[in-house]
């Protein structure tokens, strides 16, 4: 274990930039730790495990102030600086927690004391409070997530005898719950084909008049995620209980309530996943009214649009990316391919709403397990379906600059509630055209760049978007 990549150099941490103590804290543990781990003899000795023992309680303050400081602006706001001080410590806090862990006098102790978990526990905040701001911070993360996860096995296996797993209280199979969302008619269909050859689908892409939707079957049916991750307590353990991811709490990020928050998988799983979030506290459903009254409905969570096979990369051993992503679209105005194709996780109950928006890529979206109703424009018809900024008024300086913040946050998102518009302040919505499905598991929906797409949640679901 290395200190390869967290070095002073290309980065924002400067005595000017954070201030003398929070500088020369972090070159202090940067250098302790260096030595500590350049020690010949790997047979540690307690007293450098006391050393990096009470590093870690140092970093941990370090940490503290830098997580302050993250919360003294708007997220938008915050000085690279303080975003790059949280990703160092972080990082130096897991490598000095895997360095007592990987000792000899440690792993005597393990079953007391097995400091791997915190260490990853560390990264998984890196990622999601930061960022991983920094030059190659984040691919650093990664691999220190993956080294760190392999020795949490290993040192298991060894050191802690055989127990029962615990369970989540899980339906058996997910997406099959007895109560689902109700099921729109399809009257515009999207066409479905059956493992379109390369060639084809590229021409399909490419083609002189403009992409359009179309559903591809049985194109991941061999991913071990078709099985896997129709059980709950798979999911968990696979991902690990203990590890930390955002999550979305509301029905749709339009919402004025909606907000995020940080927690572990299993947390997630049994708030949000195992409970009806459309079930009320007295296990009444939340369509159903009694005495003439709404029931009070539990918050939706969701796992939106995060990176969670790069965090977790367990996960990522379930999938594969489709050979389609690997196809060259032609250019297009507004069109910057990324260097890679971008994995993105979407698990949550159902209910859970992506409002209309369009996204900067072409996009295969993966339905793994459950079923969504997902309903597409194309762009020529986006003049019928304002977007966020696109109706804006005069108004004071301060309505001005919320409004140019709202803009360029929602610019890409459209302000109709696209299954029960409000047709006097969107009129020209109702002639808008469009296509619609119900994507089934096994079923991958290519969304083509530029194009409208709103998807509502019918069940407990777990999509995979991969945009190329």
């Amino acid at each position: 274990m290395t200190l390869v990549g967290v070095n002073s150099q290309n980065t924002e941490i400067t005595e000017e930039n954070c201030g003398y103590a929070p500088f020369k804290e972090l070159q202090d543990a940067r250098a302790l730790l260096t030595a500590l781990l350049d020690e010949s003899d790997n047979r540690q000795s307690r007293a450098s495990l006391s050393a990096a023992e009470e590093l870690v309680l140092q970093i941990d303050a370090l940490m503290d102030f830098a997580h302050g400081m993250l919360h003294a602006y708007p997220y938008r706001e915050v000085p690279v600086c303080w975003r790059e001080l949280y990703t160092d410590s972080g990082i130096l806090k897991a490598l000095a927690l895997g360095f007592i862990a990987s000792s000899t006098v440690s792993i005597m102790e393990a079953k007391h004391r097995i400091p791997l978990k915190p260490a990853i526990l560390a990264c998984d905040k890196v990622l999601v409070m930061a960022g991983a701001a920094g030059h190659e911070r984040k691919q650093l993360v990664y691999e220190l997530i993956d080294l760190l996860e392999g020795m949490v096995e290993g040192l298991e296996e060894t050191t802690q005898p055989p127990k029962k797993r615990a369970r989540t209280g899980a339906p058996a199979k997910l997406g099959e719950e007895a109560h689902q969302g109700p099921v729109p008619e399809i009257r515009y269909p999207i066409p479905r084909l059956h493992l379109p050859s390369m060639d084809a689908f590229q021409q399909h892409v490419n083609g002189p008049s403009g992409a359009t939707p179309i559903i591809i079957t049985d194109s991941i049916d061999h991913w071990p995620a078709r099985e896997r991750w129709t059980d709950l307590d798979t999911i968990c353990q696979t991902a690990g209980p203990d590890r930390l991811v955002p999550i979305e709490i509301g029905s749709q990020y339009t919402d004025e309530q909606w907000t995020q928050k940080l927690v572990t998988v299993r947390e997630f799983i049994e708030q949000y996943i195992v409970r009806d979030p459309l079930e009320d506290e007295t296990g009444n459903h939340g369509q159903d009214k009694k005495d003439g009254c709404d029931k009070k409905e539990k918050p939706i969570g969701y796992l939106a649009q995060h990176d969670l096979f790069d965090q977790i990369p367990r996960l990522r051993r379930d999938i594969d990316i489709p050979d389609y992503c690997l196809i060259g679209p032609r250019d297009q105005g507004g069109y910057d391919p990324p260097d890679d194709v971008l994995l993105n996780a979407w698990f949550g109950p159902r209910g859970t709403v992506s409002p209309m928006h369009t996204d900067p890529y072409h996009n295969l979206l993966a339905q793994v397990v459950g079923r969504k109703y997902i309903r597409l424009y194309a762009p020529k018809e986006t003049s019928k379906l304002y977007c966020f900024g696109s109706d804006s008024e005069d108004g004071t300086q301060e309505q001005e600059q919320e409004q140019e913040q709202e803009t360029t946050m929602l610019g890409n998102t459209s302000q109709v509630e696209v299954e029960n518009p409000d047709l006097e302040r969107h009129p020209l919505f109702a002639e808008a055209r469009y296509v619609e499905t119900i994507l089934e598991p096994g079923e991958v929906l290519y969304i083509p760049f530029k194009w409208w797409h709103y998807i509502r949640s019918l069940s407990t679901s777990f999509s995979v978007s991969f945009w190329f």
